[in-house]
């Protein structure tokens, strides 16, 4: 006699990882999606694949891959580890051009940033311009302006690490109490053994496997 036990409610794991899916989120915009396979606990076999993937996908469209955010999470109970990336496919002119433009921003960006600090020195506290003072007070002015854009940098790196550990605590949590419903399960498949061999009077001998989040025992 052979009584498999098994938990429905998750889903059954196989040996594949997924070869990666491209999913178009808008214009020149696209999002690759890939699974681990069974043995992976982190998601990097998953990042790989959606590099490869994105590889071939832009190859294909004679353009430049340009990734952008990267999520991903690692295995756990009745889950593989998956990674989600961000991509956009741009040609080498379309790059240049990005580039270039990136750098003219930049530069007007630190004019405005030395106007507003002179402006700030003549104005506000008073000082003549072509003097060692409003030149001591342009420097403590780009010194302090460096200064907040490291904090800035600084806080906005914690509040990722934060959410990152707040998503892993839940990962974990979700992680036992899948444990615990399993355990719940297989002390009831242990029950209603004892029960059968109560009714029966014959001794029934089972051996219990797991396989992924897969719960199997074999009576005789």
């Amino acid at each position: 006699m052979k009584i498999i036990f098994a938990v429905a409610t998750f889903a059954i794991l196989t040996g594949c990882a997924s070869s990666g899916t491209i999913n178009t989120l808008s214009e020149k915009h696209y999002e690759c999606n890939a699974s681990g396979s069974f043995s992976d606990f982190s998601a990097d076999n998953a990042i790989e694949t959606c590099r490869k993937k994105i590889d071939q996908f832009c190859q294909t469209n004679g353009a430049l891959p340009v990734i952008g955010k990267i999520t991903s999470e690692p295995s756990g109970y009745a889950r593989y580890a998956t990674a989600d990336l961000n991509f956009q496919c741009i040609s080498a002119k379309d790059a240049a051009l990005q580039q270039q433009q990136m750098a003219e921003i930049k530069n007007q960006q630190m004019k405005a940033t030395i106007q507003s600090a002179k402006a700030t020195c003549q104005q506000d506290f008073g000082f003549t311009p072509n003097t060692p003072e409003f030149g001591n007070c342009l420097l403590q002015l780009q010194q302090q302006s460096a200064q907040d854009k490291r904090e800035e940098a600084s806080n906005a790196a914690s509040a990722e690490r934060a959410e990152v550990a707040l998503a892993q605590q839940r990962r974990e949590a979700s992680d036992k109490n899948a444990m615990e419903a399993l355990q719940m399960i297989n002390s009831n498949n242990n029950k209603t053994l004892d029960r059968m061999n109560n009714t029966t009077g014959k001794k029934i001998s089972c051996t219990s496997s797991s396989y992924g989040s897969t719960l199997q025992t074999d009576c005789n």
